[in-house]
């Protein structure tokens, strides 16, 4: 846009004071801004005045401001609409968008966003003339992603935004939080949804296993091959794949990983010749992306190709605002499956959400399974939630109760750890936690942590924990002793 141009933009919103104090904010930047509380009211002015976008509220009274929308798009091919709401779903996200919004904003926003969506529909019109910009048209988005807090829109809008590409997206987030939801809604939303989406937990293979499960191999290509075997690539041929932990595989691997990504073929084991391949990779990690930058195990050329696209995931103590829809939609999830007409009262929903889930969504759908199997009264009570006895966040870290070095090796599926403490530290207490509580059973304590057997044996290497002894200590506590 060019700097001091009149550019109009129309705000629709039944809130006269948000009306107002938007209007402000882009009279500032230099552009024209008029106001409608209806959608008729908009609809007269669009009709009348030349506008340049249009700023829609999702939910106008007791209406809703799809009609608005799609009256504009059908009707007003060139004029960009953003649509803004206070209650942000992963549905409407994806309505707006595949009725032709330009772009979509939660409530609150930053100016500063909302000024550069507005600079940035202004672009489009002029770039674009009367072309309707059909990339933003999606088909709804189907998944069983929940939330409406300001992190999850924007991972809504990367959503909608990237799915239609064949960009490879690199998912970061921690255990839990959903990354192989994200990477179904990617596949299910783009050109691909018909063809196959296969997923690989890749620390949960070694990296012998894992090159043939994902390249195949050829008979005699060693021990136990005795046919040929296509690998996930060839059998996702023109569909997705999404790579789990690929932050946990080999440098060796990660070499062929490469190789695959920028030649877009793939040699199965012991095969003299490559084959191509159209598949699009989505990968995820618990790893941040400077830590990776400074890890000496994963290659730096391979994360640059990965992460193409970046979709960074909020952990649940980052939106709890969450829980309840997240509590609300396990209940009823769960109470269909075992026939149940279990409740959650709001004071225990309240509790819920002051409780820290280092699990993440995982963790929450778990302990509200485990609740309302144990039930008796129909009605949630904290004793269902005995087993997840985790930290409130209330209060400041110091007023936390600071338990003793020995809490966590006095056994049992409980402990807090010290505050202050490293990621290491934490991430140490609650491995060796969890193997006590599965008495030293490694695929059971991988199994709870949300991670592959072969993860957890790299994750202990690296924090020290001899897995081994701990195996044999739980042995030795189980075995009678004479005397």
């Amino acid at each position: 846009m060019v700097s001091g141009s009149k550019n109009t933009v129309l705000i629709v919103d039944d809130n006269q004071e948000f009306g107002l104090v938007t209007k402000t904010l882009v009279e500032v930047e230099g552009m024209r801004a008029c106001l409608a509380a209806t959608g008729a009211e908009a609809l007269q002015r669009c009709r009348e005045e030349t506008l340049d976008v249009v700023l829609l509220d999702w939910v106008l009274g007791k209406s809703s401001g799809l009609p608005v929308l799609r009256e504009v798009v059908r009707n007003f091919a060139n004029l960009p609409v953003i649509v803004i709401t206070g209650f942000g779903s992963m549905e409407s996200a994806a309505e707006a968008l595949r009725e032709g919004a330009f772009d979509y904003l939660g409530k609150p926003f930053q100016a500063n966003e909302l000024i550069a969506s507005i600079r940035r529909a202004v672009e489009w019109r002029t770039r674009l003339g009367k072309r309707v910009a059909d990339s933003l048209s999606q088909p709804p988005l189907l998944t069983s992603i929940i939330g409406k807090s300001p992190g999850m829109i924007a991972v809504y809008r990367m959503i909608a935004r990237v799915a239609p590409t064949d960009s490879t997206v690199l998912i970061i987030g921690e255990s839990g939080t959903g990354k192989e939801l994200v990477a179904r809604a990617l596949h299910d939303n783009s050109g691909r949804a018909k063809r196959p989406f296969l997923a690989v937990n890749c620390g949960a293979l070694p990296e012998t296993l894992l090159e043939s499960e994902l390249f195949g191999h050829v008979r005699g290509s060693f021990t136990g091959a005795q046919a040929n075997q296509r690998g996930v690539f060839e059998t996702a041929n023109g569909g997705t794949i999404f790579l789990d932990e690929i932050s946990e595989t080999s440098s060796a691997f990660q070499v062929k990983l490469l190789r695959v990504l920028q030649e877009h073929e793939i040699r199965p084991v012991g095969a003299g010749e490559a084959r191509r391949v159209d598949v699009r990779v989505v990968a995820a990690t618990n790893r941040r992306t400077p830590e990776l930058l400074k890890s000496e195990t994963f290659r730096r050329d391979l994360l640059y190709r990965l992460s193409v696209i970046n979709v960074e995931l909020p952990p649940l103590r980052e939106r709890r605002e969450d829980i309840p829809l997240l509590v609300d939609h396990f209940l009823h999830r769960i109470n269909t499956k075992l026939g149940r007409k279990v409740i959650a009262a709001p004071e225990i929903v309240e509790w819920l959400s002051s409780l820290d889930w280092p699990g993440n969504v995982r963790e929450l759908e778990n302990a509200v399974e485990r609740a309302v199997t144990l039930n008796i009264g129909g009605r949630l009570a904290r004793e269902d939630f005995t087993q997840f006895t985790l930290a409130p966040v209330a209060g400041t870290a110091d007023t936390r109760e600071q338990p003793s070095p020995s809490a966590a090796a006095a056994g049992g599926d409980n402990w807090l750890c010290r505050v202050p403490s490293t990621l290491d530290e934490v991430e140490r207490e609650h491995i060796l936690a969890t193997l006590r509580l599965t008495k030293g059973n490694k695929l059971r304590a991988a199994d709870l942590l949300g991670i592959g057997r072969y993860s957890l044996y790299r994750k202990a290497k690296r924090l020290g924990i001899d897995l081994n002894d701990l195996s044999t200590e739980s042995r030795m506590n189980q075995e009678p002793r004479l005397g």
